[in-house]
């Protein structure tokens, strides 16, 4: 078992508790993670996903065979974005190695984030719908993070 104050003692500064409201806010959201990669072609690729936030991993989970996981090995960097789509943005950027674990049902994660986006009911009965079906966790463990506030900007304060 890991200790959990060895892998928060080694998260950049931002994500460290106790984190900034902006922070909370954003890890809290059903604001889904943009993760980027870079192909073995070298072609960047994005994608959305549900994430679920540990305290010292944002662990995304995707079904056995998807696209992603040919182009994504254990040890690989990625980097992910959490971001607001309207003015004034919060930003929550990341980026570090990855660990691929398969499992042979949903993920923890996966359930919680379920709830999270979906609520109680439905995302319980979206999880069982999907019961059975293999799934790879990608547990990103952040070496470099980025929190923005642009509700926080000079540039917006009020000089009437």
């Amino acid at each position: 078992m890991v200790d959990p104050d060895a892998l928060t003692e080694n998260l950049p500064e931002v994500l460290r508790p106790p984190v900034s409201r902006n922070v909370e806010l954003l890890l809290d959201s059903r604001i889904p993670a943009r993760v980027a990669w870079v192909s073995p072609s070298r072609a960047p690729q994005v994608v959305p996903i549900w994430f679920q936030w540990t305290g010292a991993q944002l662990v995304t989970t995707t079904f056995a065979g998807a696209r992603k996981l040919t182009e994504i090995s254990s040890g690989a960097t990625v980097a992910v974005s959490i971001d607001t789509e309207s003015f004034p943005y919060r930003v929550l950027r990341m980026a570090g190695p990855v660990e691929l674990v398969a499992v042979d049902d949903l993920s923890d994660e996966y359930r919680l984030a379920a709830t999270r986006y979906l609520g109680p009911t439905a995302g319980e009965a979206w999880c069982t719908s999907l019961e059975a079906r293999p799934q790879v966790a990608m547990r990103l463990s952040p070496t470099r993070a980025v929190a923005s506030d642009m509700s926080r900007s000079t540039f917006l304060a009020d000089h009437s």
